[in-house]
This record gives C-alpha cells, sequence and structure tokens, in this order.
C-alpha cells in the first residue's frame, strides 16, 4: 500500500502540535514497512515554483495553488499512490479537486473542528470561514473515510456533517514510545532541587487551552505550597510575559520556556512534580491534542479538567487526576498531587498502560491500517443527485 499524505503546513524541521501529529503518522507508517511520500500544498507565496525534496528519505513536494491539481497528477506517475491521506481541514480541502477528478480515496484527519478555529476573531465569520466550510463539506461527502481525535468529534461529525459511523475512526494523537525512554532531566533556569514544578506543554496564547485558568490557580497553590514554581513551555514569548505581570507577587514563580524541539520537550517533563492541562469545556476541545500524548508518555504525574475524552484516557485509566474547569479546584487537585507522594506515584505508574493502549504509533497505526483498508474496500463515497439536491 502507498499513501500521499498531504498537508497545508510545511513538515521538514517543524515542531508545532498539528505538524508533530502528522510527522509521527509519517514516521509510524514507514516503519511498518508502506512507501509514503508528502505534498505540501502551499498557499502563501503563489508566485514560487514547484519543489521537490525529501522527508527522512522519503519524496516531499511542495506544490503551489496553480499546480494543486496537475501536481498531484504528475506525482501519482511519479508514486502510484493507493490513496490520500489529508491532514488537517486545510490539505483535505486543498486536493479535494484533484481526489474528485481522478476519484482517488482519501482519507480525512481532521485535527480541530473547522467552525471553532477560522476566523473567530471576526463577528459572523469571514469569506476565508465560509470558502474552507463549503469546501469541507464537499470533503466529508467525498471522503473515504475520517480520523478523529475524539469521541466528541466523531458525534458531531457523524450527525452535523453527515459521514456514516462506519467511515469514522477515532484514533487519538500519538507518539513513539521509544522516544521516552528514562533519561536525564532537563535543567531548567531558576529551579532547584527543592522546588516543585507544575508544568504546561504547548501553546499558551489560544484561549481554549485553558492556560489563564492554570494562571488563576497558581497563587493558591504557590501560597499552600511556597515552593512550587509554574514552568510553562510553548509561546509566544510575549504572551508570557503578560501573564508574569497578571501574577503580581507571584510573577517572578512563573517560568516560560519557548522554541525547545521535541527532544528538549521529553527532557523537561522529566522534571516536572505535575503536568497540567486546565482546557475549557467547548466543542474545540472534543478534540484531543498531542500534548496529552506527550503527558502520557512523559510517566508523570497529569492533572487536567474532567472534559470530553480525558474521562476515558484519564479518568479510567487512573492516569490523572480531573478537576471541574474551575481554578480553585484545580488548585486543589495540583496541591493533593505535589504534597501526596503516595498519590502521585499511583497516577505516573498509571500513565505507561494508558499510553500504550492509546497514544502508542506503533498501535495507532493498526487502526489507521484498518481504515485504509476500508476506504480502498468502499471508495469514494458517492451520492444520488437526490440526496444532493436535499443536502
Amino acid at each position: 500500500m502507498r499513501i500521499l499524505m498531504v498537508t497545508s503546513f510545511p513538515i521538514v524541521g517543524q515542531t508545532d502540535g498539528t505538524a508533530m501529529l502528522a510527522v509521527q503518522v509519517f514516521r509510524a507508517l514507514k516503519r511498518r514497512g508502506l512507501d509514503v511520500a508528502h505534498a505540501y500544498l502551499k498557499l502563501r507565496r503563489p508566485w514560487d515554483v514547484p519543489f521537490e525534496g525529501e522527508f527522512e528519505g522519503s519524496p516531499s513536494f511542495t506544490l503551489t495553488p496553480s499546480r494543486w491539481i496537475s501536481g498531484m497528477a504528475e506525482i501519482r506517475k511519479r508514486f502510484p499512490f493507493d490513496l490520500v491521506h489529508a491532514e488537517h481541514y486545510g490539505g483535505a480541502t486543498r486536493a479535494l479537486a484533484a481526489c474528485e477528478l481522478h476519484k482517488w480515496p482519501m482519507i480525512y484527519s481532521i485535527h480541530s473542528l473547522l467552525g471553532e478555529e477560522v476566523e473567530r476573531d471576526k463577528l459572523g465569520r469571514g469569506l476565508v470561514f465560509r470558502t474552507y466550510r463549503t469546501l469541507e463539506r464537499r470533503v466529508c461527502r467525498y471522503a473515504s473515510g475520517v480520523v478523529v481525535l475524539g469521541h466528541g468529534v466523531k458525534k458531531i461529525v457523524v450527525e452535523e456533517k453527515g459521514v456514516p459511523s462506519d467511515r469514522v475512526a477515532v484514533i487519538h494523537p500519538g507518539v513513539n514510545l521509544a522516544d521516552y525512554a528514562p533519561g536525564p532531566a532537563a535543567e531548567i533556569p531558576g529551579i532547584g532541587p527543592e522546588h516543585k514544578v507544575v508544568m504546561y506543554v504547548g501553546n499558551i496564547r489560544d484561549p481554549n487551552q485553558g492556560v489563564p485558568i492554570l494562571l488563576d490557580s497558581f497563587p493558591r497553590v504557590a501560597e499552600a505550597v511556597p515552593e512550587a514554581r509554574c514552568v510553562l513551555v510553548g509561546g509566544p514569548s510575549e504572551v508570557g510575559e503578560a501573564y508574569r505581570q497578571q501574577l503580581g507577587r507571584f510573577g517572578d514563580r512563573l517560568i516560560v520556556l519557548t522554541g525547545k524541539t521535541p527532544d528538549e520537550i521529553t527532557a523537561l517533563t522529566r522534571r516536572a512534580d505535575v503536568l497540567v492541562h486546565s482546557r475549557l469545556a467547548c466543542r474545540e476541545n472534543d478534540s484531543v491534542q498531542t500534548k496529552m500524548a506527550v503527558y502520557l508518555a512523559s510517566g508523570r504525574p497529569i492533572v487536567a479538567t474532567n472534559y470530553g475524552d480525558y474521562q476515558h484516557l484519564l479518568g479510567d485509566t487512573g492516569a490523572g487526576l480531573l478537576t471541574p474547569v474551575d481554578s480553585d479546584a484545580l488548585a486543589d487537585g495540583i496541591i493533593e498531587v505535589i504534597t501526596d507522594a503516595n498519590l502521585a506515584s499511583r497516577l505516573a505508574a498509571a500513565t505507561r498502560p494508558a499510553a500504550e493502549e492509546y497514544i502508542c504509533m506503533d498501535r495507532n497505526v493498526d487502526r489507521y491500517l484498518a481504515l485504509y483498508e476500508t476506504a480502498l474496500r468502499l471508495g469514494p463515497r458517492r451520492r444520488s443527485s437526490k440526496a444532493e439536491a436535499t443536502a
């Protein structure tokens, strides 16, 4: 089986969560022995010429808008792929025309819900949102299969986007657990052996991530545990400075680390006394984010707000302490974990079995292959003219 992974973002040299999700899938498929190539369907700088390079020994093509259709056809001649695996709504909507024209099966991997992300700062949403929404509806009518990152997203995709349930697979973000072998913890400026590290990893600006809830909870944590320090691993840096001002007299206990590579993040998590994700209860968080794969793989105690699949991944497995979406409740949970060694040990011990079951890429790839085989057997979806008219 040959797979062409299509993205709307580069993957060479990228370390953000969106790109790393695609990279982990790409690598896992290759480890399983599949032939995989990559196509970056670029939107900006449309006057650039197409480019052929490589990513970790596999072909990687960059196509400008004028070549999204003809360029993919040329790739097909040189790399006769069996199906297109489109990452995120950007990759899926840009690859749609070529797939429809040539009747190539497409797998659409949904990172996050389109309606919750695009132009969220515009009242009523603008032209970009409306265009993406129209194209994504066509993708959902066409796609041979859909990958979602949470059971809540599957419900929305089935009930609101009209994709048959048997064509939707819940596959949580995964990592290669071999990359998280025991090793030394990274040194953090301003952190000594006496400090208790409350750590968050990921984007610190987007409101759905709930970092402000963590910051609101921290003064109470700091008063109860004076040696507590809050470490945010992510950016942008100017947001971190605003958070430091917000903490007032506790601002000097906040450390923000930006621009870290995946290997550096792995070493940093080893220093965490507790990893925290205080995400909000909103539709955008129906998708489990890549950070939870990193958290589970790290083997450290986890405190998270109780929403969506976190009950499934953390509560049912015993791998995390769940709290309501509330700063006081979150503070109580953090204090309990960093002051109760037995509880912290139990949570940490439960992370490995949960990681092996839900976020191990070598296991997740079986789930992808099952969906691929279904997609190839059933082919792209078809609708009668009557059904199209009704839609």
